[in-house]
């Protein structure tokens, strides 16, 4: 047994299929270049992370899947990446109730995903090799949500039951945004990038679950050339987690924040998965 035994994980962004992804349809989510780590020495526990907490990033999916692994390796030497995902997300499960799954996947596997739960014993996912070299995307934190992940799932659910035709139609047109985000990266088709995130975002609002302080802001964004979407579970009353950013001109977009008081930072996506570090 090593004397120290280091594990990271890495967030996620959902760039199409948040809550969706609950009820069976698609989610395209990637790894992120933020990480969390576990470092275990002579029986204590320390946790370290550059990942923002409760925006939508996957922190608390990161931190299971890396105690996971942390835990797997101590006992059989080695890791299973399928045993540390299962592992993880029974952990997530206690934590937000009914979660798709996807935000352990990410962190476990790395890279671009295309994910669809078909039931709770039965996921489907599959590694996106991207084609394209992707825009700059930059993410904007409205800051931590009055509600949980949990209750953003179950607002959504309520919705649902309350109005199941319309509520469908919505699923629907999320799906076809989160396909046409899947050819963007596999280089398929003339696909307005922007326009995707645009569109995919009035949908999000559609469902209730972005802020009116944050649809505001948003629409600040589109006035200035750019496009914003929520990115996560999102929230309704007050902040509503992260936002994914685009802008054509990123200078644009940075003395927009300053004006603001924001503080925009770009990311990496596809990076690694969970791994000994």
């Amino acid at each position: 047994m090593p004397d120290t035994l280091k594990v990271s994980a890495p967030g996620k962004l959902i760039i199409s299929g948040e809550h969706t992804v609950v009820y069976g349809y698609p989610a395209l989510v990637a790894a992120v270049d933020k990480r969390l780590s576990v470092t275990l020495t002579g029986g204590k526990k320390t946790i370290e992370s550059n990942i923002p907490i409760g925006c939508g990033m996957g922190s608390s999916a990161a931190f299971a899947v890396a105690t996971s692994a942390a835990k797997i390796f101590l006992k059989k030497k080695k890791l299973s990446l399928d045993e540390v995902n299962n592992v993880a997300y029974k952990m997530e499960k206690k934590r937000h109730g009914n979660p798709s799954g996807v935000d352990n996947a990410i962190s476990t596997y790395g890279g671009f995903l295309w994910y669809r739960k078909e039931s709770e014993s039965f996921k489907l996912f599959s590694p996106v090799k991207v084609k394209k070299t992707l825009p700059k995307i930059y993410l904007i934190d409205t800051g931590r949500p009055t509600e949980s992940t949990k209750e953003m799932v179950a607002g959504v659910q309520k919705l649902y039951k309350k109005d199941p035709l319309n509520t469908e139609i919505v699923f629907r047109k999320i799906e076809r945004v989160t396909k046409s985000f899947l050819k963007y990266l596999l280089g398929e088709g003339a696909i307005n990038f922007q326009e995707l995130i645009k569109e995919n975002e009035a949908l999000l609002e559609k469902l209730g679950v972005v802020s009116n302080s944050t649809i505001n802001l948003i629409r600040e964004i589109e006035r200035i050339g750019g496009a914003a979407k929520v990115s996560g579970a999102g929230g309704w009353k007050d902040k509503s987690g992260v936002l994914l950013v685009y802008h054509k001109n990123p200078e644009k977009l940075h003395i927009f924040a300053k004006k603001n008081n924001l503080n925009p930072f770009e990311v990496k996506l596809g990076e690694e998965g969970v791994r000994i570090e």
